[in-house]
């Protein structure tokens, strides 16, 4: 297959790879390729105009893509690269090197590297322990009611509004229908909380709408109410016994969620250390974690 032909056929995928390949690969200049000697040219899958385009590079993008090692993945990589540095030369020849844009993407990749690096070096997260996987494993069960809900939620954004809707409900307009412009309509997924409910235990929702799903039949709808200055209005679309899943099931994403926080609250102790010995103006610009 030449290389205008696979243009034709998977030009969506070939120009992204030509205009954005992994920032792993890094294109050798022509001036440098001819120092790689025999090794380099063994590596070498292709060359244009004496710069090597090498099976490093190709692998590279495949593993970027999420793709499988296959002829086909590894004829379009080669194509990609190939057309990226056919552009890239062209852009060298038409002196764009030194052009601002350049110059600032430049920057930016010599910043954001810069920075991976720091943070990878000062911003170490605690080690999440079994006892504390196990532990966040109970709090959420403990946080679990009988039964579980699964409902439609409609916001507007004062009673007059929520009244209208309320009436075009009633003559069986459909839910999303009813809503005016100025409305959010939300599904919520399977919730379970303790009941009676109780504020700081609703799983996020508000009092008002956890003890309104709790009143409601499936497929029944509620009046209008008022949560924290808006109006709601919300459909049951289904009820049933709450699923408690066993531990070993869950706790892969358990764990997975605790590193996350550890890594993120690790940035942050970062964050708030560099920004106490620092001095920024005005105060309230500094990180909220350094307030």
């Amino acid at each position: 297959m030449t290389l205008t032909t696979t243009i034709r056929t998977g030009r969506p995928l070939l120009i992204a790879l030509a205009l954005a390949a992994p920032a792993t690969l890094t294109t050798i200049p022509a001036q440098a390729a001819g120092i790689q000697g025999e090794a380099g040219a063994a590596t070498a899958v292709a060359t244009v105009n004496g710069v090597p385009v090498s099976l490093a590079q190709v692998q590279a993008t495949i593993a970027a893509a999420a793709q499988p090692d296959t002829p086909g993945a590894r004829q379009l990589a080669t194509d990609g690269l190939i057309a990226r540095e056919l552009i890239r030369q062209a852009a060298e020849a038409d002196r764009l090197g030194t052009a601002s844009a350049v110059r600032e993407a430049e920057h930016r990749a010599h910043v954001d590297t810069e920075n991976r690096l720091y943070i990878a070096r000062h911003a170490q997260p605690q080690p999440v322990t079994e006892a504390q996987v196990r532990a966040r494993y109970d709090a959420t069960v403990a946080e679990l009611g009988p039964i579980e809900y699964r409902a439609t939620v409609m916001t507007l954004a004062d009673e007059p509004a929520a009244r209208a809707a309320a009436m075009r409900l009633a003559h069986d307009e459909p839910f999303t229908a009813a809503a005016s412009e100025q409305a959010q309509t939300v599904a919520l997924p399977w919730i379970s909380f303790r009941t009676p409910p109780q504020p700081g235990h609703t799983q996020g929702l508000p009092p008002a709408l956890a003890q309104t799903l709790t009143t409601l039949e499936p497929g029944a709808l509620s009046a209008p109410f008022a949560v924290d200055g808006r109006w709601m209005i919300v459909r049951l679309v289904e009820r049933r016994a709450t699923v408690i899943p066993a531990y070993d099931a869950v706790r892969p994403r358990l764990r997975a969620m605790l590193e996350a926080q550890a890594r993120d609250d690790a940035f942050m102790r970062m964050v708030d250390a560099l920004a106490a010995k620092a001095t920024i103006v005005p105060p309230q610009a500094r990180p909220r974690a350094a307030r």
